[in-house]
């Protein structure tokens, strides 16, 4: 694939610069466009597409300042408004930084030497392209984050997010709907000032996301801003930074009625006790005939007559799957708030992993 050939446009009133930027232009190849007033420049600037434009300060019909202010605030230009411009100053006499936080993307002192002058446009346009390309980068995050916060906001759940000490960083506006605060008066509290059983709770919720990362469907209440409960199915989750660790929690929650609250601690009491029945004839039913098998296959893996190593490899499978299956059903017979998830369409099962 041939490269695209780079089209300069070069605006002095000097002829000699003229001359002298146009040989070197012939000389590596270059497209380019000679103009020697800043109206022809921005006359001509509108259909040749230049990749850089190269203005001098001082123009016989207008500042170069000026040109470049009239390309940037002309709607006709609109679309060529990523163009690089390089302003060309005399021995250097002029406010550089003002001329960047203008928008030019470099400043090259006259006088100046040819082969110099291409070095300095290449170096300027590779600078230009870095640049851009860290725009759009931050614009492409910022377009994201646009998006996030308004699905967030649309959201009719609850959702807060708390750092690692349990402060409120942010909240929705269905989190203010809910409580009956503004978002000023919830973020930098502590999410106990509104937990109906305040630091306690905390501390429960706390222990098991850092065993778990994560807590669902669980009730609790908080407390509105007039003193009413507010009756809550909630669901959080750890947050972590780019490093893995966590430097906060989301959390996700949805409104119930009283009557439904009351409902789901009967159904949930039920259930746990079935779980707990369940967890412990499993427990007794499994833990009986597996204690002689991996009692006998630890036995034979110490036996120094027993060479054959692939035989021992299949002991040494045998052993580690009766640990596992005897750390399941003691975790089986200790859970106390069961957590289930979809095992097959329209079938759900026991969550061992996210239970406690």
């Amino acid at each position: 694939m041939v490269a695209k050939k780079r089209k300069i446009m070069f605006v002095d009133g000097q002829a000699s610069y003229r001359d002298s930027a146009e040989k070197e232009f012939k000389k590596y190849g270059f497209d380019y466009i000679i103009c020697n007033s800043g109206q022809e420049s921005l006359d001509k600037i509108e259909n040749s597409d230049p990749d850089v434009v190269i203005v001098d300060a001082m123009l016989p019909d207008i500042l170069g300042e000026d040109v470049y202010l009239q390309f940037l605030s002309n709607p006709k230009y609109r679309s060529k408004r990523k163009i690089p411009f390089i302003i060309l100053t005399q021995n250097g006499n002029s406010d550089r930084s003002k001329l960047y936080s203008m928008g030019f993307s470099a400043c090259i002192n006259k006088p100046f030497g040819g082969k110099d002058l291409i070095e300095f446009i290449e170096d300027a346009l590779v600078s230009h392209q870095v640049k851009m390309e860290e725009i759009y980068c931050w614009e492409t995050i910022r377009e994201a984050k646009d998006f996030l916060e308004r699905v967030v906001e649309s959201s009719l759940d609850s959702i807060i997010t708390t750092d690692g000490r349990g402060i409120i960083s942010y909240c929705n506006r269905a989190s203010e709907e809910m409580l009956g605060y503004h978002f000023e008066e919830l973020v930098g509290k502590r999410i106990s000032q509104f937990l109906l059983n305040g630091p306690t709770e905390l501390l429960k919720i706390s222990a098991h996301l850092r065993k778990r990362n994560k807590l669902l469907n669980y009730k609790t209440t908080l407390l509105r801003k007039n003193g009413e409960p507010a009756l809550l199915n909630l669901s959080i989750s750890t947050m972590r930074n780019g490093s893995g660790n966590v430097m906060g929690a989301l959390a996700i929650s949805k409104e119930v009625s009283s009557s439904d609250f009351l409902e789901y601690e009967s159904f949930d009491s039920e259930r746990l006790a079935t779980v707990v029945e369940t967890a412990v004839a499993v427990n007794h039913a499994i833990n009986n005939p597996l204690v002689p098998i991996l009692g006998n296959a630890q036995f034979l893996l110490q036996d120094e007559r027993i060479a054959d190593e692939d035989l021992r490899r299949r002991l040494r499978v045998i052993v580690k799957n009766a640990l596992r299956i005897r750390d399941i059903t003691q975790k089986l017979a200790s859970i106390s708030h069961p957590v289930s998830k979809e095992y097959l369409k329209g079938t759900r099962m026991l969550d061992i992993e996210a239970s406690t």
